[in-house]
Formats: C-alpha cells, structure tokens, sequence
C-alpha cells in the first residue's frame, strides 16, 4: 500500500471500518420517553397502594435531607441538587398541614415523578453516530501515536480494534439479540469499562444498549454530555428510601418489556478489591424476570430476556491505587461514591490509555454463555436447557396453580439462583492474564514467609521484608501456572496466549512488565536476583483477581470448599 509519499510504507495504514450503525428500539427511544415515564409513575403508585404515605414519604424526607446535607457537588451537579432541595422543601411543608389540606397521595405522585424524570435518559442518533466513528478515532490515533509515534492519519496502522479481543460466545448473542431482549451483565474494574463496551456493541453490529450510569460521572462535563444522550439513565446509589429504589427498578422493567437491551453491572459498581465480583445487587438483576412475565401477559412477539454475562481483562487499571485503598477502609459498604479518584482527572486518564497503547497491551472482552432469568443455558435458538439437559419451557416456570403471574417469594429465589449461577460464570469466563499470576505468586509467596499476620499488619510490612529471591519466586510462578493450565482444562477460568508457553522466564517478564506500565511505584521490581514491591496495596489488588480460586496455600490449609469473595481466617480474600 502506498503513503501519502508515494512511497511504499512498511505498515499499511488503517482503513478504519465505517460499520453500519445498526437501528434499534432505542433509536426511537425519544418518541416514547413521556408514556415510559408516565407508566413508572403508574407502576411505582400501585405498587405503593396501601402503605402509609405520610411514613413513606417521612423516611424518605429524612433521608435525603442527610444525603443533601453531606453531598459534595460541583458546579455541573448544582441545578441537580437545587431541584432536590426544591422537592423536598415542599414535602416537608405538606407533610406539615393537615392531610384534608394536602393531598398525600398527590404529594407522593409528585415525588415519584420527579425520581422517574430524574432516572430516564434521552436517545440522540445523531450523537450515537458520531460517537461511534470520531470517539475511536480518536482513541485509535492516540494509539498509534504513543505504540508507533505516527501521528498523521495517513500514516496509522492500528485501530482501536486491534487492541479489543473479543472471545466467546459472539455469535450466540448476536444471534439472541434478534430474538428476544438483552441483558449484558459485565463485571466491572474501571470507569473506562463503560467507554470500552459500548464500542464492543458496535464493533459486534448489535443496536445501541441502555445503561445504568452512577450519577456521581455526570459531574463530568464530557461524559455527561454522552451519557445524557446515549440512553443512560442516572443511578444514585446515595438513594436509599424505598420510592426511588421502587422507581428505579420499575423503570429498568419497562425499557426491557419495551425491547430496549441493557447493560447492568450486577456488582452494583467497580470493585474496591480487584477480585472478579461474588457479591451481586439483586434489586435491578430481578427486573429481567418481571419484563419477561410482563411481555407474556401483553402478548409480546419477543418476550424472552437474555442474560449475557462479560468478564474483561485489563493488565493495570487506572484507579487501582484509590479501589484498593478504598476497600481496605471498609468504606465501600458506606461509601458507594468516589469523586476523587483517578478516573476524573483528564490528564491521569490520557496517560492511562497512552501506557495502554505503548506498552502494546490488549484489553479481552470474553463473552459468556448466555442465560435465561432463571440461570438456565440458553441456545442460539433462545431455547432454555434445564439443568437435566432438556428444554425448559420458561411459561412453566413462571405459573403459579397454573396461572402466569408474578410471585414475589418465587421470582425473589429465582433471582438469587440467576445471582449465583452468574458468579460462577463470571469465575470460569476470567481470562488470566501474565500480570494477575506473577502478583499472586510473588504475594503468596511473601505470605509464607509471615503466616501469623493478618491483611492489616501484612501489607505494611517494611520495604526490607518484601523481598524474595528472584529464583524461589520464578519457581513459584511457574508452580502456580501449571495449576492454572489444569484448572483451565476443568473449565474453571482461561489463559491468556501469553501463559500458553512453558517459557517461564518469558511470561514472567511480560507480567512484570505490564504491572510497572502505569503505576509511579513499582507493583513488582527484579534486580540482582532478589523480587521485592515498593506498593503493597497495589500487589494485593492485582493478586486479588485470582482470589475466589483456591489457589491460595494457606487459605487451602483452612478447607477447599471455600465460597468465592469470602475471607480467609486471617481476612484475606480466598
């Protein structure tokens, strides 16, 4: 192929592929927003119908007036928070007069109407377009800029595509996406996942997805401009009184009934430790299983729900220091909202992706094998395989003496049994990479040194005591990986191409290498024969993506049964 020059050039440059932006129902989304709204309010009242209005609405003013009080904004979340102030100033006032001068019920619709305008997103085309051609464009030239230093379009040979594997069952869903709703529920490790899927969408040819976005990244002018017209609908996860939790989950019912796919992350956001998730948020999971019932009893054409599980596989993640740090506090049960972590800071983001690109590192996207809402297999033909082996009529399932209805103590353990089946599927879908394995065996090998510490007193060990000999650790490294090789034949995880080869030197090397990409401290530094880390917080956080495995040597001394997520005595992820 030829330059610009004339000149035959050694790289052929990149065509980048104009791929079809495929039209779907949430193209359209706009036209039917106010009826969408209208009904979550509907919905949400019915719901409602019985309870103590004047006690919903109190708990639910008390509520948020301590959210409000220790709510710190900036300027693009004001006119939000003023809006808020606003409602519950005059909640406060009606609860105040009597019920024969204000309305409860009607006080309570108003608030449930604000939550539903707050939830629901917009759906410009137009914005999709341009994101989807200029947004990795622009990646791709950053790309080629920090991998190959050729700035000028004419010369660029990668794109961002060639930097996505994308693995598993993609036939499968895209197959399933013309015969019933998606669910997408992928784990999540970074504020940079949600930019990343979306682009996976489109290279896949699938119609746009919406998504649950936390409210705290529309403080973000960029990405709230996007979000706010790529169908995302806001989540507050500050909210915790019981009508916009209600609200919330009616709304997510009704874009699935409607036939729009979605994206949930189950983990209810990233994770604070680093390991895939074990712990799900089952609230939005279940609204999977109502839009099913919901498009039964209307006579849907397609009233299937699809559950598609997503593992991706990054070697650093760029707010690592700060979910880790988080997690060891204990906050993350107390603090669902990090604004001052690194994803908010433009220039630690662009360096992110430039170490990414220069480091020549590929992200894997895995797709997992898709489910039923109740955690059944499901074919390419949307037939459910029930555990027997047989097909499973979902109709059955959802009949109660024989009548299709909703049945809330079933449909609740149904949902926990989807919740669990996606755990373990998130397990067998990981992909190892060289980078997760050399940080567990460099920091269980540390961990035999001090077996008497708990986490606290082990991660601050002096810089003297992280040290192991360069030989003893390659020793346990190439110990673990052959562990690893067997659990993949078991179908218990995948490998990376990398950890293909029996060349331990080799795989070693490039897991230390991806590890010391991004990070101002060394996670794992070898010199003179000795392997020591200058962050240990930053170690455990890598080395707890192979946690949930039984991998650990101590924590297999305490019983192999051990459920993924959970502690081992001396609290460290199992």
């Amino acid at each position: 192929m030829l330059s610009k020059s004339g000149k035959m050039s050694s790289h052929p440059a990149v065509r980048f592929q104009q791929i079809p932006v495929v039209e779907g129902k949430l193209s359209s989304f706009d036209k039917i927003r106010g009826t969408i709204v209208d009904d979550v309010v509907s919905e949400t009242m019915r719901e409602l119908t019985g309870a103590d209005f004047d006690l919903v609405l109190g708990q639910a003013l008390y509520s948020e007036r301590f959210r409000l009080k220790h709510f710190k904004g900036n300027i693009y979340t004001r006119s939000r928070s003023k809006k808020d102030r606003a409602l519950w100033n005059r909640v406060q006032a009606g609860l105040l007069r009597p019920s024969a001068e204000v309305d409860r019920e009607q006080l309570l619709s108003g608030v449930v109407r604000h939550f539903g305008e707050e939830i629901a997103g917009h759906f410009d085309p137009r914005v999709y377009r341009f994101a989807s051609h200029a947004v990795p464009w622009g990646v791709s030239w950053l790309l080629n800029a920090a991998s190959v230093r050729r700035f000028l379009p004419w010369g660029m040979t990668e794109s961002l595509a060639s930097r996505l594997h994308i693995l598993g069952e993609v036939t499968a869903l895209q197959r399933l996406a013309e015969r019933g709703t998606i669910l997408l529920v992928p784990t999540h490790q970074s504020n940079i996942d949600s930019i990343l899927i979306g682009y996976v969408i489109y290279l896949l040819s699938l119609p746009p997805f919406a998504y649950g976005a936390g409210i705290n990244l529309y403080s973000n002018p960029i990405l709230n401009f996007f979000m706010s017209h790529l169908g995302a609908y806001t989540v507050d996860r500050q909210k915790s009184n019981e009508i916009y939790k209600t609200a919330l989950k009616n709304y997510s019912t009704r874009l699935l009934r409607e036939g729009v796919h979605s994206i949930f992350f189950p983990g209810g956001g990233r994770s604070r430790s680093g390991a895939v998730e074990s712990k799900l948020k089952l609230g939005l999971l279940g609204t999977g299983l109502q839009a099913q019932i919901q498009g039964y009893l209307s006579g849907a054409k397609f009233p299937n729900v699809y559950v598609v599980p997503m593992v991706m596989s990054y070697h650093f993640v760029l707010e690592a220091g700060s979910l880790i740090e988080d997690y060891l506090a204990d906050a993350g049960k107390h603090r669902y909202i990090m604004m001052d972590d690194e994803s908010w800071q433009p220039v630690k983001v662009l360096r992110f992706f430039w170490k990414l690109f220069s480091a020549q590192t590929a992200i894997t996207v895995r797709i997992g094998k898709p489910l039923d809402i109740f955690g059944n297999f499901v074919d390419e033909e949307g037939r459910s395989i029930g555990p027997n082996g047989r097909t499973v009529d979902p109709r059955l399932w959802l009949s109660t003496k024989g009548e299709l209805r909703s049945d809330p103590q079933r449909d609740r353990e149904y949902t926990r049994e989807l919740g669990n089946r996606l755990v373990d599927r998130f397990h067998r879908e990981n992909t190892v990479l060289t980078s997760h394995v050399v940080a567990f065996a460099f920091f269980e090998g540390l961990r035999r040194r001090y077996p008497d510490l708990d986490v606290f007193r082990f991660l601050r060990l002096s810089i003297s005591q992280r040290s192991l000999p360069y030989d003893e650790f390659t020793q346990a490294a190439a110990q673990l990986r052959e562990r690893l090789v067997m659990s993949e034949t078991r179908g218990e995880l995948h490998l990376s191409p990398e950890l293909k080869t029996p060349d331990t030197e080799k795989w070693i090397r490039d897991g230390i290498g991806q590890l010391g990409c991004l990070h101002g401290a060394g996670v794992i530094r070898e010199s003179d024969g000795v392997v020591w880390t200058e962050d240990m917080n930053l170690l455990y956080y890598y080395r707890n993506r192979l946690s949930g495995y039984g991998l650990s040597l101590l924590a297999e001394s305490e019983g192999p049964n051990r459920m993924p997520g959970e502690n081992d005595s001396k609290r460290f992820l199992a």
